[in-house]
């Protein structure tokens, strides 16, 4: 007996089904109706999912990362268009510009070089002439000044053009004084950090009619040789110049306003006796040039060294309190107990790392050299042949060096506006700056900085920074080349949250402690605005781009759009379209297969 339903089966195996289950002959099959368009007027865009649309990128500033920047792009990236305006007559940033005695890298030299440009060093802590070298050995051997680079040019205003997608450039042209215009979907300020620097506001310095020199536009070469020299300033450039030339000038006389720590440079245990600077023998250096891997194995101790330094910025940490005790020892010896200066000199209310500790050797002992003299209370003033002591008493110099003077804000030198806001009154208030994982401003669009506020300033070397702030920007930028974005902007709740972490984070370090530092724009209570971590862990969270992060605006109303004609570009380009399963002799090349595996595994061939 059958068991019978009222409702009313929908399956085929009991209907007739469908005029297309009749297989009735149509031009269905040959794409003859297939639509152009959908109801609301999309239409798929006709290119493969992956297709990169061409984007410009301006650089402020030709230094270190933006060789880097160069360097990668030409390997990694596709239609992308770059241009790099440089205000100096050459490339090199900082290690153009600074040439006063004794400028040094404060990282051993080993690790202050980029991972795909290795080389043997001549010193520990190589002078800037070496550096620079470097960096000018990069740029020639890659033709990146055709390519990319506008020496004496000046950016002098910048703004974002909503409705066009672009930032607007005013540049000047230092040599004609001529202005032009440009644009670009990305701005990159590379420009660097100490880059901005004036004679510092002291009365009567104009007045005075000796060799006046600024450290940051030292005359290379100028002959010290029996002078009398005043150097102003106890800043990195200030103690590298003074343990420099004590020994050849005739007079020496220096200021030390607010108590520092002197202490051996980094990973100092591979550095020469008692932290100081050496040069390698030609020994050594053959060694390394010969054994490449013995050469990493080297640097990866050194880094290990420099890795393990975050430990003692932490306050009442034991690796704190050892740092204090050596350094402390350090120091006293090396000012011979001298009563006055271990009073004033020696920080009794913070500790070391407060400030980014240099390497000057020989800095404490030439304070208390027979030709030298060390104030420790204000200058004041300087006249026509010299300066007047806090007691009036006048001191006659050939040489007055400026060690100090530079504008450590943050703002920038020119209007620099997105959305009708200009980021100098933005960061220029009371509240301060506030930026997105230091390589970005809220509210600013498709611009990124290396190393802006908030960045790992504290400690370690920028050159393997740079190459991760590098390759996140790239990740954003082939986003924004795939998916037709038209901007991503951090968002201002988000840097909000950040820098309330940052800010509450940073008070358990010592780089918030009572010192001046330029990590606090030169005041003992200003905005601590440094990475709230170790290096380690900036590099981990820069791995990849937080999309969540940003306000991401597309230009089409449909933002799968990308999706495009259903294929992907690799199966087009002579890539490898089995990938997934892992790549022959590790190239991402289409293999051109031949017979000799059918011959021996295809079904047909068994027994054969």
């Amino acid at each position: 007996m059958g068991i019978h339903s009222d409702k009313q089966s929908k399956n085929l195996y009991v209907t007739n089904g469908s005029a297309a289950d009749a297989n009735s002959p149509t031009a269905e099959r040959d794409g003859a109706f297939v639509p152009k368009r959908d109801e609301q007027g999309y239409e798929v865009r006709e290119q493969a999912m992956g297709t990169k649309k061409r984007i410009r990128v301006v650089l402020m500033g030709a230094g270190a990362s933006s060789l880097n920047f160069f360097k990668k792009a030409e390997e990694q990236m596709e239609n992308i268009e770059i241009c790099c305006y440089e205000k100096n007559a050459d490339i090199g940033g900082t290690w153009f510009e600074n040439r006063y005695p004794g400028c040094a890298c404060d990282i051993p030299s080993v690790n202050y070089q980029f991972s795909w440009k290795i080389k043997p060093w001549t010193h520990y802590y190589s002078y800037s002439p070496e550096i620079w070298e470097y960096l000018k050995s990069i740029e020639q051997e890659n033709d990146f000044i055709s390519k990319f680079i506008k020496l004496r040019h000046q950016i002098e205003r910048v703004e974002w053009d909503n409705e066009a997608g672009v930032w607007r450039f005013d540049v000047r042209n230092l040599e004609t004084n001529e202005i032009t215009h440009d644009a670009a979907e990305f701005f990159i300020n590379a420009g660097g950090v100490l880059n901005s620097w004036k004679m510092p506001d002291i009365p009567g310095l104009q007045e005075f009619k000796g060799k006046l020199m600024h450290s940051a536009r030292y005359e290379e070469g100028y002959d010290l040789t029996g002078k009398r020299v005043a150097v102003i300033g106890a800043g990195s450039s200030g103690v590298q110049i003074v343990a420099s030339i004590q020994k050849k000038v005739s007079k020496l006389y220096s200021w030390i306003r607010s108590p520092i720590w002197i202490t051996a440079g980094f990973a100092q245990t591979w550095a020469g006796k008692n932290g100081a600077n050496f040069a390698y023998t030609p020994e050594q250096l053959q060694f390394l040039e010969q054994n490449p891997k013995k050469y990493l194995e080297y640097r990866k101790q050194v880094e290990n060294e420099l890795n393990q330094r975050f430990k003692f910025i932490i306050k009442g940490s034991e690796a704190a309190r050892n740092a204090r005790e050596y350094s402390y020892n350090e120091m006293a010896t090396k000012l011979k107990g001298d009563p006055r200066l271990c009073d004033k000199v020696i920080p009794k209310n913070f500790n070391p790392g407060c400030r980014r500790p240099t390497p000057a050797p020989g800095y404490l002992e030439a304070l208390v050299a027979e030709n030298s003299t060390v104030f420790t209370d204000p200058i004041g003033r300087i006249t026509p042949s010299g300066f007047t002591d806090h007691e009036g008493k006048e001191h006659e110099v050939d040489v007055i060096i400026c060690a100090t003077g530079f504008d450590t804000s943050w703002l920038p030198r020119f209007p620099f506006i997105a959305n009708g806001v200009d980021l100098r009154d933005m960061w220029g208030g009371p509240d301060g700056v506030t930026s997105y994982l230091s390589l970005g401003i809220p509210t600013f669009p498709n611009h990124f900085t290396f190393c802006g506020p908030y960045g790992p300033l504290g400690h370690g070397s920028f050159m393997p920074l740079i190459e991760r702030w590098t390759q996140y920007m790239f990740d954003v930028i082939s986003k924004v080349q795939v998916e037709n974005i038209k901007s991503l902007t951090p968002r201002l709740k988000v840097a909000q949250q950040f820098r309330q972490h940052a800010d509450l984070f940073l008070k358990r370090t010592a780089w918030t402690s009572p010192c001046r530092s330029w990590f606090k724009q030169g005041k003992t209570d200003g905005q601590a605005a440094i990475y709230p971590g170790s290096r380690l862990h900036f590099m981990e969270i820069m791995k990849q781009p937080r999309y969540e992060d940003f306000d991401i605006e597309y230009w089409d109303e449909n933002q799968f759009a990308f999706m495009g004609n259903g294929f992907e570009v690799r199966e087009f380009d002579g890539r490898d379209i089995t990938n997934y399963l892992g790549l022959l002799d590790g190239v991402d090349k289409q293999p051109e297969y031949g017979e000799e595996l059918m011959q021996k595994l295809a079904g047909w061939a068994v027994g054969k």
